[in-house]
């Protein structure tokens, strides 16, 4: 029996001004930390066989989206629109549903965009927040 599961029950929470952390309402969809280890040349005159050879370098997380279906006005608009024009690093948890406990992503992040999309007639007005990592990231069961 498989242990597959769907995203239904996850949650994605961002720190305010006053670095509590608040849920997003409204969430479809989001991206967890990417982590991609950059390689630094490390060849010199007498690498062998005249191969050119390489080190780890620094850990990059990269970037998370968050897709939210958007309510302009509402609690979330306003977090998101304060967090990017005051241009700090907040706090952020992901939770992602499993059958046993819940587990738990946490980290910091920097709001660099907010794309709230075509607003048509007929569709569901929907919004893109890019946070960039800064920092490592923790993952753990749920306490």
């Amino acid at each position: 029996m498989t242990e597959a599961r769907t995203g239904y029950g996850g949650e994605f929470w961002l720190g305010d001004e006053d670095d509590e952390l608040v849920e997003l309402v409204e969430v479809v969809s989001f991206t967890l930390p990417n982590a991609q280890t950059e390689t630094v040349e490390a060849t010199h005159l007498k690498s062998p066989g005249r191969r050119r050879e390489y080190i780890p370098g620094m850990i990059e997380d990269g970037e998370l989206e968050v897709v939210i279906n958007y309510v302009p006005g509402s609690a979330t608009d306003a977090l998101i629109r304060a967090a990017q024009t005051a241009g700090d690093t907040r706090a952020f948890k992901a939770v992602l549903p499993r059958s046993t406990t819940d587990w738990e992503v946490e980290g910091f992040v920097i709001v660099t965009g907010f794309d709230r999309g075509e607003i048509a007639g007929g569709e569901k007005m929907e919004g893109t927040i890019t946070l960039r990592l800064t920092g490592a990231t923790t993952e753990a069961a749920a306490a």
